[in-house]
């Protein structure tokens, strides 16, 4: 494991998953203004953290927005945090598209200090049904979603500003195309179990720090392939961090049945520390 500093002024990561768990839980049982109302109360809450720690919630208000592509193309995005803040997150969503528990993370990230969006690549097309979800997922052409993530990260650029990009499963993918497109743009990029490639000249392009997290009962990634992309990194420049957490695909997300809060904290906790080292410094 990583022997960094300890995090200062940081929620509990507990109090991170408990917020997302309560967004999925809502959307099955509540209208949006119940939504929206339970999200405003936790937000008020997380004025003192776990230890007493205070967190800033002089908010801009998450709103849905329009980016436009350097091609001319639109995406909606959903964005929350000070304007003039010091750190920036773009976050990219899983097969299940910009839903409440991608809302509630772009809110978590903003009551830190960040200024956070999520883009939406699915052009408001979304389903909490695996089958319906992964057909949307399939229909999406790659090189659109390439350009949509280019105008996220494109957005979040501003003076004296530090940069991440982070997704999950499908969005991890965007996150890594992030890394291959983009890197002289971000400061650290974050990628939750999803497969990675590369050439060792895809591997050298990427100057951004890395951080993957893997599950080790993933099919789609298989322990060949780490230690395969673990090799290649060593042989760039680029610092590479990664960690293989005794769990299956989406172990993170409340909304797949493999769900480990346990662990989920764990691997929330290595995160916030490669956070810490590349972009809050």
């Amino acid at each position: 494991m990583l022997s960094l500093p300890p995090l200062q002024g940081r929620m509990s990561m507990r109090l991170v998953l408990a917020i997302l768990m309560m967004g999925v839980a809502s959307l099955a049982t509540a209208q949006q203004d119940a939504v929206d109302e339970q999200a405003e109360a936790l937000l008020q809450a997380m004025e003192l953290d776990a230890e007493g720690t205070a967190v800033s919630v002089n908010l801009e208000k998450g709103r849905l927005i329009t980016i436009k592509t350097a091609i001319g193309t639109q995406l909606q995005g959903f964005v929350a945090g000070p304007l003039d803040a010091k750190q920036g997150i773009l976050l990219l969503h899983d097969r299940w598209g910009l839903n409440e528990t991608m809302r509630q993370r772009v809110e978590l990230f903003a009551a830190r200090g960040y200024r956070a969006l999520a883009i939406d690549v699915f052009d408001g097309r979304a389903s909490n049904v695996w089958k319906y979800a992964t057909e949307i997922l399939n229909a999406t052409d790659p090189e659109w979603v390439k350009r949509d993530v280019l105008a996220g990260v494109a957005y979040l650029q501003a003076p004296q500003r530090k940069v991440a990009a982070m997704g999950w499963g499908f969005g991890g993918w965007q996150a890594y195309q992030a890394a291959l497109m983009a890197s002289d743009q971000l400061d650290a990029v974050v990628v939750w179990y999803a497969p990675l490639y590369a050439s060792i000249q895809e591997a050298r392009a990427i100057s951004a720090p890395l951080l993957a997290i893997f599950a080790q009962d993933d099919v789609r990634v298989s322990a060949q392939m780490i230690a395969s992309y673990e090799g290649m990194m060593k042989k760039s420049a680029n610092v590479f961090r990664d960690y293989v957490y005794e769990a299956d695909h989406g172990f993170a997300d409340p909304q797949y049945p493999s769900f480990d809060e346990d662990i989920a904290n764990d691997a929330w906790q290595s995160v916030d520390r490669f956070l810490a080292a590349f972009v809050e410094d």
